[in-house]
Formats: structure tokens, C-alpha cells, sequence
């Protein structure tokens, strides 16, 4: 089924993306695919931006581990993408981040993919729900930190 035929006025942009001047776009809708590569371009955002250790500080504010305080990743400093306890932790706070910071996507899974063929390389494939109402439209996101620069790249699957 092509979303796009269902709704022919297209998706409706972020108010981010909407602030900007200079895209008619944003007045007609945008299609399922620059829906999907605005979700990739703001979890780029977030997966390339740290998170501040408040954790004793926190605890008793549970409102502001959802605010922009949290806004995310943690620092993957000192964990082995060789120990399956670290994979399973850098995935599970990716998770978490992207489930309190992109409320367009439900069911979040990230796994680490583990080949030879990005060697040095972390890649992640993110599994979601891309919730347009009232469907959910399945998605995956190819995210790989790239070792010379330390930023993700992400690219939207087709």
C-alpha cells in the first residue's frame, strides 16, 4: 500500500524544519520518503549530541529525564563493542534516548551489527514504528559511526 496515495496533501513537516523560510514545501506536505529522511536527519542530531551525567542530581526530578537536559546518547567511553554486556548497554541507552527525544517513532529496537566489512566502524540498525495516524509504518535506520570523525551518519532504508 503507497501511504503517499492515501494521503495526497502529503505529512506535515517538523515545526523545526516549518520555522525555516524558504521551503514552499513545508505549505504542501512533504511525502512518506522526506518523512523518513526527516526522522533520519533529527536521529543523526540526537545520536551526535552527549548527554550531561546528572545521575545522582536527577533522580528526584523524573520530568527532566525527559527534557532537553537528557537530549542524547551517553558517553560510550570505556565500553568494548567486543563485550556482549557493553553492545547490550549501548543499545539499550540509544533505545531509551531515541524513545524519550522522537516521539514520531514507537517500538524502537537498535542492534549492533557486527561485520568486516566497517572495520573500526560501529554500526547500529534501528527498527521502528513510524507513527502517522492512524497507521504505523514500519522503518529501519542504518546508523554508523564513522571512526575519523566520531559522527553517525544515518540513512533511512527504502
Amino acid at each position: 500500500m503507497n501511504l503517499d496515495h492515501l494521503y495526497p496533501y502529503g505529512f506535515r513537516s517538523t515545526l523545526f524544519d516549518r520555522l525555516f523560510p524558504g521551503s514552499e514545501q513545508n505549505d504542501r506536505g512533504i511525502s512518506l520518503q522526506q518523512l523518513r529522511e526527516s526522522v533520519a536527519t533529527d536521529l543523526e542530531d540526537l545520536l551526535n549530541s552527549r548527554m550531561a551525567k546528572l545521575e545522582d542530581c536527577i533522580d528526584d526530578f523524573p520530568m527532566a529525564k525527559q527534557s532537553i537536559l537528557q537530549f542524547g546518547i551517553i558517553d560510550f567511553v570505556g565500553l568494548s563493542t567486543a563485550n556482549p554486556k557493553d553492545r547490550d548497554q549501548i543499545c539499550q541507552s540509544i533505545e531509551r534516548s531515541i524513545t524519550a527525544h522522537e516521539p514520531r517513532l514507537k517500538q524502537i529496537k537498535v542492534e549492533m551489527l557486527l561485520d568486516g566489512q566497517n572495520m573500526g566502524a560501529l554500526c547500529l540498525s534501528i527498527q521502528a514504528y513510524l507513527n502517522i495516524y492512524p497507521l504505523f509504518e514500519p522503518v529501519i535506520f542504518d546508523a554508523l559511526l564513522k571512526p575519523t570523525t566520531q559522527q553517525y551518519v544515518i540513512s533511512a532504508r527504502s
